[in-house]
């Protein structure tokens, strides 16, 4: 276990001096008012990470303008003083626990520089003065500005976007850097030298046409001596095919930019932070090997809040692991403005209401029937609220469908989030285990509980057609785990996430894959974070994996699959084995023997829903954990 000792080493930015060597990065956890004002919630999931140890706690992105605020909301407005009160209340929670406050300022392209009159320009830089003013006296210790993936700022830069003929034209280095030269320059003088200033740059926007690295280095020389640290990032938010490396699922290897960082570190003589799925062991890597001096990250403390501090007392091995689900970040917060939520983490964005939760009137004995996803965390959160947990499972370990959901090419972080639940409900004091046991009234009964929470979890859905039970036909699950081997032509039939990830592992031995499903691509994908399905699709026709949607499985012969359009077109697609991935189904037969068995049952997770996810899976359970 790593002791972490670079991390913890201070570090001076600007006149700040910060505890150690982690920033929360920014983030929309939309949990303002909607008019942007601070609330409960806003802080209760700041506080979170001051407490849990980081160094610097950043608020993400904030509208320096009305303009920009009128299109964003339940994100912090600094286009108005009345955010100031808000402000400072929270300032005065991050400084509780000695981390430094720092703020994103940013205002995204409604327009291009192209567009805009030399007043509207005078105007902009006028609006981020005011807004880093509205933060200073607010108790914030840095700012951020925003000059990265593709936003205003960054698009002055950007002979891609930049066709203006003046002097904030994009033809010289000298004119499309002036722009950000002029508005750091005019903060600083409004902000003075006690607070710092933190740049965000894109060290590559990864797509044609776009800005060289070497270009950004030599603009960064530009500035370096206006700013106080700068903080590689990588993509162009307005082209969707950055986005993958911007913000990586779990199909991208962990901590793909830290060589741009690298690069700058290597040509600037500023401290210099880099971002992107990095976790505390690789983070006390990048600073040993001199690749960064600052490391941000987010979904690592929105999965574990209390990670910084957990490393320092010697218990890294205790930190929930994030799976990169993008639950958090995904299309549905930002179109609908959902409030964050985490799937390994039930607290987040949850804060107000429970981290503070009043303490049972009465202490039960529990019995929960399941130590999948759902009844491990029900076990967890019961046993730490006090309970006496009695906890029933079947198989001769923990795990449930987890075991399944972490085997697999492509399912390394679920594997560690896997490892991590089934250790630490092994570890929890106040369970009692009973593996190898299923569950009957007589035996749940003989517990004599207080309360029952039944989490049997799914069964898979094996449709009644002709040949399914044929020696040619598998389930996906067995494929993923290596209990069965198929041929070397394979149809699969379910091109949702779990299907396409089997599809994947199959065409990367070799294997000839057609995918096959009864909806269309965008049914496919509806509810489904868009950026790892695009990804994954992607990877899949890179390895040549057909997709044929919107057709139904009608019968499996010696040949192949039986396939009907929607002409009710019949045709065969030849293949050695069928996989089926067709979903799941709530074991509702179980569930019927232990409902009406006492007067306190909870059901949750898969038995309760055919939702078939981690986050539905501990949500219900840790629900559940309260209502005891």
């Amino acid at each position: 276990m790593s002791s972490y000792e670079h991390i913890f080493k201070p570090i001076k930015i600007g006149n700040l001096v910060i505890k150690n060597r982690i920033e929360s990065s920014p983030a929309e956890p939309f949990l303002t008012t909607k008019d942007g004002l601070v609330s409960e919630e806003f802080i209760e999931w700041h506080k979170t990470m001051a407490k849990g140890g980081a160094g610097i706690v950043t608020v993400g992105d904030s509208p320096v303008n009305a303009a920009y605020a009128a299109e964003s909301k339940y994100v912090i407005d600094l286009s108005n003083n009345d955010v100031c009160n808000g402000l400072y209340n929270l300032t005065e929670v991050i400084h509780r626990y000695g981390a430094k406050a720092s703020i994103e300022l940013n205002l995204r392209a409604h327009y291009t520089p192209t567009e805009m009159t030399w007043e509207e320009i005078q105007q902009v830089k006028e609006d981020f003065v005011t807004a880093a003013y509205r933060c200073k006296v607010s108790g914030f210790d840095m700012i951020m500005i925003h000059g990265g993936h593709g936003h205003l700022v960054a698009q002055f830069f950007s002979p891609f976007y930049n066709k203006r003929t003046d002097e904030y034209g994009a033809d010289t280095m000298e004119n499309r850097s002036r722009f950000a030269r002029e508005l750091l320059d005019a903060v600083r003088a409004k902000i003075g030298n006690e607070m710092a200033i933190e740049y965000r740059i894109s060290g590559s926007e990864l797509h044609e046409n776009s800005v060289t690295t070497e270009d950004v280095i030599e603009f960064a020389k530009l500035i370096q001596d206006k700013i106080d640290l700068i903080h590689v990032s990588v993509g162009d938010l307005y082209r969707l095919e950055t986005i993958v490396y911007m913000i990586q699922p779990s199909y991208v290897p962990r901590g793909v930019n830290v060589h741009y960082a690298e690069m700058f570190k290597k040509a600037l003589n500023i401290p210099v932070t880099t971002v992107g799925s990095l976790n505390m062991d690789m983070a006390e890597e990048i600073l040993a090997e001199g690749k960064a001096d600052m490391v941000a990250m987010i979904r690592s403390f929105i999965a574990e809040p209390d990670l910084v501090t957990k490393a320092k007392d010697g218990e890294g091995d205790t930190i929930r692991p994030c799976i990169r689900c993008m639950l958090c970040t995904h299309t549905s917060p930002h179109l609908y403005n959902f409030p964050i939520r985490c799937a390994v983490n039930p607290l987040t964005g949850r804060e107000a209401e429970f981290a503070n939760y009043p303490k049972p009137d009465k202490l039960k004995k529990v019995v929960i029937i399941g130590g999948g996803p759902a009844g491990m965390e029900a076990a967890r959160d019961a046993a730490q609220r006090g309970h006496q947990v009695i906890l029933f499972e079947k198989d001769a370990q923990l795990g449930g469908v987890l075991q399944i959901a972490s085997s697999g090419a492509l399912k390394g972080d679920v594997k560690k989030y896997f490892d991590w639940a089934v250790k630490t409900t092994l570890n929890t004091p106040g369970i009692t285990i009973k593996c190898s046991t299923e569950a009957t009234p007589e035996n749940v009964l003989a517990e004599k509980p207080d309360a029952l929470i039944i989490a049997v979890g799914s069964e898979s859905i094996i449709p009644p057609i002709p040949g399914v039970d044929r020696s040619n036909v598998v389930w996906a699950g067995d494929v993923d785990t290596g209990k069965v081997k198929v041929g070397n032509r394979v149809v699969l039939a379910g091109a949702g996430l779990t299907g396409s990830e089997t599809a994947y592992q199959l065409a990367s031995e070799g294997k000839e894959v057609t995918l096959i499903d009864m909806l269309s691509p965008e049914q496919i994908a509806e509810g489904v974070p868009l950026i790892p399905i695009g990804t994954l699709r992607g990877m899949l026709d890179q390895l040549g994996v057909k997709t044929i949607s919107e057709v139904t499985l009608k019968d499996i012969t010696d040949e192949g699959a039986v396939i009907t359009d929607k002409s009710s077109n019949e045709y065969i697609l030849p293949c050695d084995t069928v996989v089926l991935s067709l979903g799941v189904k709530p074991r509702s037969s179980i569930v019927e023997q232990f409902e009406g068995l006492i007067k306190e049952v909870y059901v949750i997770g898969d038995c309760n829903n055919k939702k078939g996810t981690i986050f539905q899976a501990t949500t219900e359970g840790f629900i559940a954990s309260t209502m005891l």
